[in-house]
């Protein structure tokens, strides 16, 4: 099957899921106004003419007023907590192109504000507080905090559209995607599938301290949907992000991490389970590029008796060089596999 083939199948896959997720979101106007006749009125009297609240479709026009009010908002360097408000006001008055403006502008604004949010987290006294709550830290959790400083500080931040994370037993603020897919609806299929890939890194982060915190399904499942998204969407402006999240994923999934090898320690063997994961995507999705690596991947192991490694004459690990070759060039291929933006 030539790569075209695979594209547009893996693009209609993606489409036609997006579009029956989104079907009935648009196009709900509001009921037209309707006047009751006072029992004084002449019968010949017409029913009065909307007034300037009614409310009524959002039009090019004002869609592109809004998202340029925002853009001047943000830039003003308004708190994060003000920008987050202003959006989900915005959000109700423009149209699906213009809310992914405002997205857009947000996801900028964040880029300026979040190192300015992580700073303020690392003051002593909120670290302490922070690590004396339970896993996950709720929103009673924070209310309850005795320090107000520190209290006002997360809710603020936490209004900004920020969520709390941990990792080695650190704090730290990071943009909380789950709360802007919400606005799924209201965006374009490409932005509501950006952001619902960027969610479920954000709701669950993959990996922390260096080891894969998510199961090997989920992590197939989210590399799927990065390929899908890039396959389908090759314009998006955010195709940057996507591939980062597409490479991580395969590197996680045919590589491993420190703390979680995809080959036992002892032997040096590929781990059971993973040849059988490797199995379930060759057969399943034998036509996506994650599938056709996890293919040759799976013909690698059988020609080294699926060993990733084998030990010298004095027992330490050494390479396989076709398995060595494998790893070296997966993310560089894959990347050039991926198909190119028309707009380049």
């Amino acid at each position: 099957m030539t790569k075209n083939h695979r594209v547009k199948t893996a693009a209609s896959i993606l489409v036609l899921s997006l579009v029956l997720a989104a079907c009935g979101a648009k196009g709900n106007e509001p009921d037209a106004p309707t006047s009751t006749p006072s029992p004084t009125a002449a019968p010949t009297e017409t029913a009065p003419e909307p007034t300037e609240s009614a409310s009524l479709p959002p039009t090019q026009d004002s869609s592109e007023l809004i998202a340029k009010h925002y853009r001047e908002l943000t830039l003003a360097g308004v708190p994060a907590q003000e920008a987050y408000s202003e959006l989900k006001k915005s959000m109700e008055q423009v149209q699906p192109a213009q809310a992914d403006e405002l997205i857009r502008t947000l996801k900028q604004f964040y880029e300026q504000d979040l190192p300015k949010a992580e700073k303020s987290f690392e003051e002593p006294e909120v670290q302490q507080a922070l690590s004396a709550l339970d896993w996950p830290i709720t929103e009673q959790a924070v209310a309850e905090l005795k320090d107000e400083e520190v209290r006002t500080l997360v809710e603020s931040t936490v209004a900004g559209g920020y969520k709390v994370e941990t990792a080695e037993g650190y704090y730290f603020p990071v943009v909380d995607y789950g709360r802007l897919l919400t606005y799924g609806d209201q965006v374009t299929i490409s932005m509501k599938a950006y952001l619902d890939l960027m969610a479920r890194e954000s709701d669950a982060p993959s990996a922390k301290d260096a080891a894969l915190v998510i199961s090997w399904d989920e992590l197939s499942s989210r590399l799927l949907a990065a390929e899908s998204y890039l396959v389908t969407f090759p314009d998006t402006p955010e195709r940057q992000e996507a591939e980062y999240s597409f490479l991580r994923y395969l590197s996680f999934y045919f590589i491993g991490l420190s703390n979680t090898p995809i080959f036992d320690y002892e032997t040096f063997a590929i781990r059971p389970e993973l040849k059988t994961q490797y199995e379930q995507m060759a057969a399943s999705h034998g036509e996506t590029i994650s599938g056709q690596y996890a293919k040759e991947f799976l013909g690698i192991l059988t020609e080294s008796k699926d060993q990733l490694f084998i030990k010298d004459k004095n027992g330490e690990q050494t390479d396989v060089p076709a398995v060595k070759q494998f790893r070296d060039k997966l993310q560089d291929e894959a990347l050039a596999k991926l198909p190119a933006a028309k707009n380049n």
